[in-house]
């Protein structure tokens, strides 16, 4: 980290950083794009693991078309209206999909005093699912999304957390390339979470999923922490 001086502000990404994600994911995807392939007649193929797993953090199109053969990419919305009651239904089944340790480290945030806010390259509809059906709500102090109030970008999303919690004095914590992006548009130390899906050697941090791993790199080390 470039401070050792505790954040007043953590923001996280969701999908692949708080949440496993792909526990869940690659499965709903398969019989999304049956389904969707029954609906419309669309000849398509049943999506790989790998190739489900490389999109998630993504936005929008970027989620959707890879799923789609050339020349029907642009009906992603069509795919996405067929797979997202799926993901709802995921999401508020009572089952938690949150990494090991999550509630617990939310919850040590809050008791050390730092502000917490989510990012996520999302809709509202899947983050209102996320934030209920995952108990994320009442772990974190803001959700933001690309449907929050002027929003278009995961940086805007920054710039609405720094505002809610009067404080620009923040780290961003997340697994893709694209919050790292958000980070540096702030010019706001940026924390990598560790996976197999992106490589990013110039984090300022890289965290492997434990507890007090991440509080002690947030400059928290006298927090008797365990690793999940």
């Amino acid at each position: 980290m470039t401070t050792r001086i505790p954040p007043e502000l953590v923001i996280f990404d969701v999908d692949g950083t708080l949440q496993d994600t792909f526990l869940w994911w690659p499965d709903v995807i398969r019989a999304g794009v049956k389904r969707f392939a029954a609906q419309t007649g669309i000849g398509m193929a049943e999506p790989s693991y790998d190739l489900a797993c490389s999109v998630v953090g993504m936005r929008d199109e970027g989620v959707w078309a890879p799923f789609l053969p050339d020349g029907e990419k642009h009906r992603w919305r069509d795919l996405r209206a067929v797979v997202l009651p799926m993901e709802v239904a995921v999401m508020r089944s009572g089952q938690s999909f949150l990494f090991a340790g999550v509630p617990e480290l939310l919850r040590a945030l809050r008791r050390l005093g730092a502000k917490t806010a989510l990012a996520s390259n999302c809709r509202s509809t899947y983050m209102a699912a996320v934030r209920e059906g995952q108990g994320l709500e009442v772990l974190t102090d803001w959700q933001f999304c690309l449907d929050s109030p002027g929003v278009s970008s995961k940086a805007d999303m920054l710039a609405c957390a720094f505002a809610a919690a009067n404080t620009k004095h923040a780290v961003m914590v997340g697994d893709r390339e694209n919050d790292q992006g958000a980070a540096q548009a702030h010019g706001i130390p940026f924390i990598w979470r560790r996976n197999q899906r992106c490589t990013i050697s110039d984090a300022d941090a890289v965290w492997e999923g434990g507890v007090g791993e991440l509080l002690s790199i947030l400059g928290f080390p006298e927090y008797p922490g365990r690793a999940p």
